[in-house]
């Protein structure tokens, strides 16, 4: 068995002469309550992270995608990039089962992550024809090679899904 380094012990070692992985938990840690980072000459005036609001202030102009199923039970709001922001419930979803409104929660949700997309394609549209490129080329490029929906696009895929999933509920 090799020789341990100085300060450990013997049952540190596995039979084989290696190291326990946890063994170096056994260490006490390092006192830094008396060292000086020097962290505030580094930042400066730089606020600390308490001094920022929470991310309401932040979010206000981001733009958010809603889409409410039409009995109103869910709501899903999502980011720009598609990412959800928040999913809110109305009473009735109580009704459904956990299976029932998972799925409702994922069909609304892919519903607004469709509509953000779709928002990011007339923003690079936009943005390409400001710039001087060839709106049909570059249409190309965001259906094709990025998967962007157009806004008509989402609107009809929403349409016909509202239309054949609630065709037969009226409340």
């Amino acid at each position: 068995m090799p020789n341990p380094p100085p300060g450990s012990h013997s049952s540190d070692f596995a039979e084989d002469g290696d190291f326990y992985d946890l063994a170096a938990l056994d260490l006490p840690a390092a006192d830094t309550s008396d060292a000086d980072s020097g962290l505030s000459e580094i930042l400066g005036d730089y606020p600390s992270s308490d001094a920022y609001s929470d991310s309401a202030d932040y979010e206000a102009g981001m733009p958010m995608f809603t889409v409410t199923n039409p009995p109103g039970t869910v709501t899903v709001t999502t980011y720009i990039d598609g990412s959800v922001h928040d999913v809110e419930l109305s009473a009735g979803a109580a009704t459904l089962s956990e299976v029932m409104l998972a799925d409702e929660i994922v069909v609304i949700a892919g519903l607004a992550t469709q509509d953000a997309r779709s928002a990011q394609y007339t923003m690079m549209l936009d943005g390409m024809r400001e710039q001087g490129h060839d709106s049909v080329a570059t249409r190309d490029f965001l259906a094709r090679d990025l998967n962007l929906p157009t806004p008509e696009q989402a609107r009809t895929a929403r349409a016909e899904l509202f239309m054949n999933r609630y065709a037969g509920d009226h409340d």
